[in-house]
């Protein structure tokens, strides 16, 4: 009854894996052959296979374990466990493939591609990790700290962690390759982000018009959404304004334009992107709360399970 479903845990642990030995397969076959340095810890490893030829499996092994027991010191973490094993896994990973899989070093020689590559397929690794309630250890772990015991932002620490981390890049492989660690450090977390939050298919749009029922029908008879109807004033002339939002797919923004453009062709329109519609037209709400439901019915387990042993 308070276990965690048999479907989760194997997921956790599918992506666990999976994620470690995706991210060791993108350093080994990208980042290492082409001086790619990643941020934080991973990073360090790398400048130090280079420099000095120390394992990177034995770096990041090493330093996580002693990073993990300060943090089980100072703070006390239930997912140390998780960050542990995905420590273990891709320090293996990674020394098994730079020790036995010399082809891999070999993908390309040009640092773009390995940028490229290197960070969707890290990027892709790091997010599983995280998807499983862990992480690959390193800032993450030291921004923690550094929070707790001298309360410095967790922002703070990464970014110094990542500023560090380039100006050593730069010291041993020239300002290039540091530009380079920076662009791959940015695509990275574009990929993180895209696979955690999903790529965004969605958008919302908002529509400022004199016209609001000709062109709000417009919508609902041409691209079948629904449109809200908001009543605004404009802070500077202090009229009333009409105001619509409604979600569309992307491939229907420009029908949409086009509707706004017959009707008033002198409206304010603002287009964001969304990360999830649920509702009439989109994904049904309910399937999403059932998904949900498990997850946070087994957080609840584990907050009352701290509880009483306490």
């Amino acid at each position: 009854m308070n276990k965690k479903p048999d479907s989760l845990r194997f997921m956790d642990v599918f992506n666990m894996v999976f994620g470690s030995i995706l991210l060791a397969y993108g350093l080994v076959a990208f980042n290492t052959p082409n001086d790619i340095v990643p941020a934080g810890l991973t990073g360090i490893a790398t400048i130090l296979y280079a420099v000095a030829r120390v394992p990177i499996g034995i770096t990041l092994l090493l330093g996580n374990l002693f990073l993990i027991f300060l943090q089980a010191r100072i703070i006390g973490s239930k997912s140390a466990g998780k960050t542990l094993f995905i420590t273990i896994v891709s320090s293996i990973a990674i020394d098994f493939l730079m020790k036995y899989s010399e082809s891999l070093k070999i993908v390309t020689k040009d640092p773009l591609l390995a940028c490229l590559f290197g960070s969707l397929i890290c990027g892709t690794g790091i997010a599983m990790t995280f998807k499983a309630g862990g992480n690959t250890g390193g800032m993450d772990i030291v921004s923690q700290i550094m929070q707790f015991k001298f309360r410095i932002p967790i922002g703070d620490t990464l970014l110094f962690g990542n500023v560090l981390v380039t100006v050593l890049a730069g010291y041993n492989f020239g300002i290039e390759k540091a530009l380079y660690s920076m662009i791959y450090a940015f695509l990275s977390s574009r990929v993180i982000d895209a696979v955690l939050d999903g790529v965004s298919i969605f958008r919302t749009v908002f529509i400022i018009t004199k016209e609001p029922d000709v062109i709000g029908w417009g919508i609902i008879e041409d691209l079948r959404r629904g449109v809200t109807s908001l009543e605004g004033t404009g802070i500077y002339s202090g009229k009333p304004v009409n105001m619509l939002m409604t979600a569309i797919k992307r491939g229907e923004l420009n029908v949409l334009r086009q509707i706004v453009y017959r009707y008033d062709p002198k409206a304010f329109i603002v287009v964001g992107d969304a990360r999830q519609v649920l509702g009439q037209g989109f994904s049904k709400l309910e399937d999403e709360v059932r998904f949900d439901a498990v997850e946070v019915e087994q957080k609840k387990i584990e907050s009352l399970e701290g509880s009483n042993s306490e």
